[in-house]
């Protein structure tokens, strides 16, 4: 052992702080998982309006939601409210909301899987239009960073399980058909509950599978090209 041996072994112990330093202030993505989950996204608020059209009846109300419109403008917006136990989610045709107590909130706008956070746990119900929305933005230091991603996580997995309990509601035919008239259909309507979920438990971290190799799995396109 030579003298520096104990220098050195400070040195490296400070860069890997760094390193885990910085790994925990950012969504800490691939390329290839951000483009997926932007164009999941979508997907997802078209299928939710497909749910609210549905001509038996509206299944975000069904499953829980308060419908909240907008009666005092031209053109008239809802939002559908979700208040259970500590979390709180408001969807729009714009974007969507998650808050959790002791948390903050979430925004993710349509095509965008890079959320901004807020110390907000639950919004207004007056809120119907983009402008009308608090400042989000993007989290600052790493207690700010440790909670933004936990709401990202546990959010995801609850639009994972709500498509689960779409397809074991009503089956799986309503939500390939709400696919089949999306103009950019992505994923396969079957598979959107499982894609959730690799992207919410992070998967891709913990997988000798690409990201790239496991999407294959719920795309439409690779499904036309297996037929």
């Amino acid at each position: 052992m030579t003298e520096n041996a104990p220098l050195e072994r400070t040195v490296a112990v400070r860069s890997d702080v760094r390193q885990g330093s910085r790994a925990a202030r950012g969504w800490c993505l691939p390329g290839t998982v951000r483009r997926f989950g932007e164009k999941l996204i979508g997907q997802q608020l078209w299928c939710w309006g497909c749910d609210i059209q549905r001509s038996d009846d509206n299944l975000l109300m069904r499953f829980g939601f308060e419908r909240h419109r907008d009666s005092g403008a031209s053109e008239r917006s809802t939002c559908y409210r979700l208040d259970r136990d500590q979390m709180h989610v408001s969807l729009w045709g714009f974007g969507m909301f998650f808050g959790f107590r002791d948390l903050g909130g979430l925004y993710f706008g349509r095509f965008d899987f890079h959320p901004t956070w807020a110390p907000i746990e639950s919004l207004s119900l007056a809120i119907h239009w983009p402008d009308q929305l608090p400042i989000f933005a993007r989290p600052r230091g790493e207690s700010q960073w440790q909670r933004a991603r936990k709401i990202w996580s546990r959010s995801l997995l609850w639009v994972a399980a709500y498509e689960s309990w779409v397809c074991k509601t009503v089956g799986p035919e309503h939500r390939h058909d709400c696919v089949d008239r999306w103009l950019r259909p992505f994923v396969r309507g079957e598979k959107m509950s499982a894609a959730w979920r690799y992207l919410g438990r992070r998967r891709w971290e913990h997988q000798s599978v690409s990201p790239v190799q496991q999407f294959k799995q719920y795309t439409i396109a690779n499904a036309k090209a297996s037929r």
